[in-house]
């Protein structure tokens, strides 16, 4: 199944998938409740260094906030202009770390072991029609979407370098929905194979 797991051995690829979302969920819980910016910004800088704790190069925490920068931007701008600079900078870091521990979590969570977690912990769904598998699933690719998009960013951005050319960002619309697609069609494959009806066309 398509993913951006990051093979490792690292403490928090042992931890078991329970223990990261409980986790993710604890400080994202603290992290908005956070108002002091300085405290917020000791934050980010923590979990930046989550990542090569991981055995996770940098590169990859700035290819997961990239696709969400024009929405932090203007969001930022949003909250300045009808609040305060601090309320805006609060904000725009709050968003950063969000990103990159959920984008931490789905580089040290293998597909397999985030689709059973969902699985167990929506079981109760069954009992209102509601197949946990599916709901499983859906969860799953939710968590991975950004980074997915980001990883078709970056494949077109290196397609245009490579014929040598710097591609503007309108110049990697059409190369980046292709990509998805094909992404999307290979996860439908993989879903077939595991005896699931997935029909791309249909999302």
């Amino acid at each position: 199944m398509t993913g951006l797991y990051i093979d490792g051995a690292s403490v928090l690829h042992r931890t078991p998938t329970p223990a990261k979302f409980l986790l993710l969920f604890l400080i994202l819980a603290g992290v908005f409740l956070v108002e002091n910016l300085y405290a917020l910004g000791g934050i980010l800088l923590s979990t930046l260094l989550l990542y090569p704790v991981a055995g996770i190069r940098l590169p990859f925490a700035w290819a997961a906030v990239r696709p969400v920068l024009p929405f932090i931007v203007l969001t930022v701008a949003a909250q300045t202009v009808f609040g305060s600079l601090q309320r805006g900078a609060v904000f725009g870091v709050r968003i950063f770390v969000a990103v990159l521990l959920a984008s931490l979590l789905t580089y040290t969570t293998r597909s397999s072991d985030m689709l059973e977690f969902f699985g167990k912990a929506l079981g109760p769904l069954r009992h209102i029609g509601v197949s946990p598998w599916r709901a499983s699933l859906v969860l799953s690719l939710t968590v991975r979407a950004v980074p997915l998009l980001s990883s078709s960013i970056t494949t077109a951005r290196e397609a245009f370098l490579a014929r040598g050319q710097k591609a503007a960002g309108y110049e990697i619309v059409v190369p980046v929905i292709v990509g998805l697609i094909q992404s999307a069609e290979a996860i439908g494959d993989a879903l077939s194979a595991r005896g699931l009806e997935f029909d791309v066309s249909e999302t």
